[in-house]
C-alpha cells in the first residue's frame, strides 16, 4: 500500500501529523496488548493485535489501519496511558447513523441494490433517465480534475453515476463513519481510494489540501447544531481555487412538497402518532428511531453559515412525490422530462422552493 498522500492528514485529536508505524513499534505495542497495557480513548482495553497504524508525530494517539480503511475517529484511537483516556465522544445521534449503515444501509438486498436506495430512492426504470441527469449535473460544479477529490460521506458508492466526480482525480478521499460502506468503496476504486473512517465534523485532514468535494444527502444526518460545522469542515480543507458541492434536503421546509405532498403528510403524521401510542402502550417511552435526520431552512444557512454558496437545484422533487404523482403508464417519463427542463431553465427558484438544492462553494 503506496501512502503518498500521509502528509495530508493530522492527528484529530492532537492536530499533530501522522506518519505511519514502523515495524519494530508494531511489535512493541501488540506486546502491550498482550499484557493489556494499551486502551482505546473512549475507555475500552485493545485486545486486538495490530497489523498496521499511524502514530502522531507527538507520539500521543495512534490509529489502526483494518484492510487499508484508517480508522481516525478519534474514540478508536490508542493510547498507552490510562490517563490519556477521553472518554466517549460520538454522540447518540452519529452513533445512530452509524450503526444503520453499518448494519443495514450498505448490506445488497436480493434485488441486487444496496438496502440505503431500496428505502430512500425510486429505482423504477422509468425514473432513472431523470435520476441520472440530476446526478450529472454535480459534475458541472466541480474542477474537471484535480489530485484529491474528498467525498463525505461517501458511503458505499452505491450508484455508478457516483464515480464520474473523480474519474480525472488521481485520488478520491472517501470519508465515512461506517466501515462496511468504506470496505464497499474499496472494493470498487482499489488505490484509488483513501478511506478515512472519521468524523465530518472534525475532519483529520490539514487546511487547504483539497481540489474538490462532493457530500451527497449527509448532511441532514449530522446533528442539527453540528451541520455548519461539518460545511465549514469541507471549505477549510479546500485549496484556493478548488470546488465542493453539497447535496441536502428542505424536506418540510420545500414549499412546493408541502402542497403537493400535504394530504400524504397528513397520514404520515397520523401513522407516526399511532406508532408512538403503540410503543408507549407496549411499555416504551418512545418508538425507536433507524437514521437521525434534521432539515434547517434556506434562512438558517444564510444566517450561520459565512462563507460564500450558490444555490441550484439538484432535483426539485422528492421520492414520495415521484411515487405519488409519477407511473409508467401515465407519462411519467415524459413528466419527469418536464421537470427536469424547468429545473435547468431556473435552477436558484427550483433549489429554493423544491426538495433538494445544491450548495455550490469555490475558494
Amino acid at each position: 500500500m503506496t501512502m503518498e498522500w500521509i502528509s495530508i492528514l493530522k492527528c484529530p485529536i492532537s492536530q499533530a501529523d501522522l506518519r505511519v508505524l514502523t515495524a519494530s513499534e508494531i511489535l512493541d505495542l501488540n506486546a502491550k496488548v498482550a499484557n493489556g497495557q494499551l486502551w482505546q480513548t473512549d475507555g475500552k482495553p485493545m485486545t486486538t493485535p495490530l497489523e498496521n497504524g499511524l502514530i502522531g508525530v507527538n507520539g500521543k494517539y495512534i490509529y489502526p489501519i483494518i484492510n487499508e480503511i484508517f480508522l481516525l475517529l478519534p474514540d478508536l484511537a490508542i493510547v498507552d496511558s490510562k490517563d490519556k483516556i477521553l472518554g466517549d465522544s460520538l454522540s447518540d445521534d452519529k452513533k445512530l447513523v452509524k450503526d444503520f449503515y453499518d448494519n443495514r444501509g450498505w448490506h445488497i438486498t436480493e434485488k441486487g441494490d444496496y438496502e440505503d436506495a431500496d428505502i430512500f430512492e425510486d429505482l423504477r426504470p422509468f425514473a432513472q433517465d431523470y435520476i441520472t441527469k440530476c446526478h450529472n449535473r454535480v459534475n458541472r460544479y466541480l474542477n474537471p480534475s484535480g489530485t484529491y477529490m474528498l467525498d463525505a460521506a461517501s458511503g458505499a458508492l452505491q450508484y455508478q453515476d457516483y464515480l464520474q466526480y473523480s474519474e480525472n482525480y488521481k485520488y478520491r478521499i472517501c470519508v465515512d463513519m461506517s466501515f462496511q460502506g468504506l470496505a464497499e468503496c474499496k472494493k470498487k476504486l482499489g488505490e484509488k481510494a483513501i478511506c478515512l473512517l472519521c468524523d465530518m465534523t472534525n475532519l483529520p485532514v490539514k487546511s487547504d489540501q483539497i481540489d474538490g468535494f462532493i457530500s451527497l444527502n449527509t448532511i441532514y444526518h449530522i446533528p442539527k447544531d453540528e451541520q455548519v460545522t461539518a460545511i465549514k469542515e469541507l471549505y477549510r480543507v479546500l485549496q484556493k481555487g478548488g470546488k465542493g458541492v453539497v447535496v441536502y434536503d428542505w424536506y418540510k421546509h420545500s414549499p412546493w412538497m408541502n402542497i403537493s405532498l400535504l394530504p400524504f403528510r397528513g397520514i404520515e403524521f397520523i401513522r407516526h402518532r399511532l406508532r408512538g401510542l403503540a410503543a408507549k402502550a407496549a411499555g416504551k417511552n418512545k418508538a425507536s428511531k433507524n437514521l437521525y435526520f434534521f432539515a434547517h431552512p434556506y434562512e438558517y444557512f444564510k444566517k450561520h453559515l459565512d462563507i460564500p454558496f450558490k444555490l441550484v437545484s439538484w432535483r426539485s422533487i422528492s421520492v414520495p412525490f415521484m411515487k405519488v404523482y409519477t407511473h409508467s403508464w401515465l407519462f411519467g417519463k415524459q413528466i419527469l422530462e418536464k421537470i427536469y427542463r424547468k429545473e435547468e431553465k431556473d435552477p436558484f427558484t427550483c433549489g429554493l422552493k423544491g426538495e433538494y438544492p445544491m450548495f455550490v462553494f469555490e475558494k
